[in-house]
């Protein structure tokens, strides 16, 4: 059985891609932890939905999620032609 990584504040690692649920956006987004504080992370986005795009350029391009918001890391890009 495959085990379970725990996402919190000890195994979320700065410079690494997740993907996560913003404070005040709608939709997830996938982006990079740039700082770590005791509640919450600062992410700077790289894909989100078109839905949260206002609201992702008035913060330009970095938001907050809890720990608690992290779905799960990103580890690979893969582009298809």
């Amino acid at each position: 059985m495959k085990e379970v990584l725990k996402l919190n504040k000890e195994t979320i690692a700065l410079g690494k891609k997740y993907e996560c649920q913003p404070v005040g956006l709608q939709r997830t987004v996938v982006g990079e932890v740039v700082k770590k504080m005791d509640n919450c992370v600062v992410i700077c986005v790289e894909k989100y939905d078109g839905v949260d795009y206002d609201t992702i350029m008035e913060k330009f391009g970095k938001v907050v999620a809890k720990y608690s918001e992290i779905k799960a890391p990103v580890v690979a890009d893969c582009f298809f032609s």
